[in-house]
């Protein structure tokens, strides 16, 4: 049952990355940002549920820490999609906001955990496109990249030693 929530989990990611794509297919700025902004929202939804319930206290202020940094971010992100002519919207996808359902009931060991595998996995997707926007010929996306990378790697550091922690 976990192997299969956690393939769930992955493909839902899969397709969110790529169908963040279809937008601005021929924008690889547009395509960063909107996956920026989607990725940050995702990730900012799911921390409040793991920083307002009762997870472990690992979990808790890793989830208070993403939250904070997403609040901070998500208007920054909506600054530099208005400055490139890009619309962002405040809304998931659907197999995002299903894992975001998904999380609600949960709580202390199995939200830590979900939460925790879901964390990393969207990190883990979020550095990688950070990365490849990095090489970005608009200087306001790679000036953005660099002043957030560090930081999102830090994150994916953090969540990965409390994906170790409450592992089974």
């Amino acid at each position: 049952m976990a192997m299969t929530g956690r393939r769930a989990v992955l493909a839902a990611l899969a397709f969110w990355v790529a169908s963040m794509a279809k937008p601005h297919a021929d924008d690889a700025p547009g395509r960063f940002i909107e996956a920026a902004y989607s990725s940050a929202l995702f990730q900012a939804r799911i921390s409040r549920i793991a920083a307002a319930k009762d997870t472990r206290p690992g979990i808790k202020a890793l989830a208070e820490r993403v939250r904070d940094f997403r609040s901070a971010q998500l208007p920054e992100l909506a600054r530099l999609a208005e400055t490139a002519g890009i619309q962002v919207r405040d809304t998931l996808d659907l197999e995002l906001r299903s894992i975001v359902e998904n999380m609600e009931p949960l709580d202390y060991l199995a939200l830590s955990r979900r939460y925790a595998e879901v964390e990393t996995q969207a990190l883990g997707r979020e550095i990688a496109a950070y990365e490849g926007a990095a090489r970005s010929e608009v200087r306001p996306i790679r000036d953005y990249v660099a002043a957030t990378l560090d930081r999102l790697r830090d994150l994916d550091e953090a969540a990965r030693a409390e994906l170790a922690a409450v592992a089974p």
